[in-house]
């Protein structure tokens, strides 16, 4: 099986610190950054570049310090699980065991369900059939996020014909001015990032897991991760704490197929506990994906290491003194 991974390089620096097991895709002169990694995915689509590898995937260079993943564990789990039209890569497992779907966090992180509405009306002016408002469960068994997916040349040619191209393409005629500036006018978000970009970026990630779903559920395979792994993939505190809390009933719950009162509850007030830390943290200190893992360098973790190693020393005194 032919692999081929591209790791964007958008800044000069991105070019001499590729990721091990990628190669560098010099697109430097950035014609779109409204569109993000979506413009990358129109160009090498109409270049032709998608045909070139019998799976094809072009990533930022933040999708080590995301995903925990190298080039090479990516490209051994692709070649182990061969026969799938698309393999994705959820770089925030953690966020399954707190919201029902992204589509609620969504609406808490970009200002309301005002977005969600606004999306849909998106994808109807696009003629692209999908239910962006009510989407279901997500789980780490069906979701993957932050375009990091990864197909044959016939899963790029139905995903850019079918979603991306009848969206991206929509004029501001056809989208009336309402529409246009929350697509392309800056969206609440808390991320670091050159160019604030408007909700395309956002509403084209969560409608491609929709799409894929739709058009590829037998098809697709989703990268596992043990618990201790998804433990590992947390940036928060209170992450941690509501995967160790209810992690084994929200695995029940996904495993039954079955969200009674109880679970929906459950759902509704972890998403807004997850999403408002999300939201009060970065506010206060961003966190950098641009230079490796930030994990070991967050002050919360660090200051629970010096807990941990205070709470070790006076364990091992008191052993020692009795």
């Amino acid at each position: 099986m032919n692999i081929r991974l591209l790791q964007n390089c958008i800044f000069p620096s991105q070019l001499v610190s590729v990721l091990p097991g990628f190669e560098a895709f010099d697109f430097r002169s950035n014609p779109k950054p409204e569109l993000r990694e979506f413009q990358i995915f129109e160009h090498l689509f109409v270049n032709g570049i998608h045909n070139t590898a019998d799976i094809f995937g072009a990533v930022s260079s933040r999708f080590h310090a995301k995903t925990l993943l190298g080039g090479p564990e990516l490209r051994n789990w692709i070649q182990c699980t061969p026969g799938y039209e698309v393999y994705s890569v959820n770089p925030w497992p953690q966020w399954c065991y707190a919201n029902f779907n992204s589509h609620v966090r969504a609406s808490i992180i970009h200002g309301g369900n005002d977005f969600l509405m606004n999306a849909q009306k998106v994808l109807d002016l696009a003629r692209v059939p999908l239910d962006f408002v009510n989407p279901g469960r997500q789980h780490n068994k069906n979701y993957g996020m932050s375009s990091y997916w990864f197909g044959t040349p016939r899963f790029w040619s139905k995903f850019m014909q079918e979603l991306v191209f009848p969206v991206i393409r929509l004029t501001a005629s056809e989208l009336g001015s309402a529409l246009h500036d929350f697509l392309y006018r800056p969206i609440a978000y808390y991320g670091k990032s050159t160019h604030r970009a408007g909700a395309m970026p956002f509403l084209l990630e969560r409608a491609t897991n929709l799409y894929v779903q739709a058009q590829f559920a037998d098809e697709v395979a989703y990268y596992p991760r043990s618990r201790e792994q998804i433990l590992a993939s947390c940036l928060f505190p209170f992450e941690r704490d509501l995967i160790e809390l209810a992690g084994d009933q929200v695995d029940a719950w996904d495993e039954a197929g079955v969200y009674d009162r109880d679970a929906m509850d459950y759902f509704e007030n972890a998403a807004l506990h997850a999403s408002a830390g999300w939201l009060a943290y970065m506010g206060r200190h961003q966190v950098d994906f641009d230079h490796g893992d930030p994990r070991p360098h967050l002050p919360w973790f660090a200051r629970e290491k010096v807990v941990m190693t205070r709470n070790v020393g006076t364990l091992e005194t008191l052993e020692a003194q009795t």
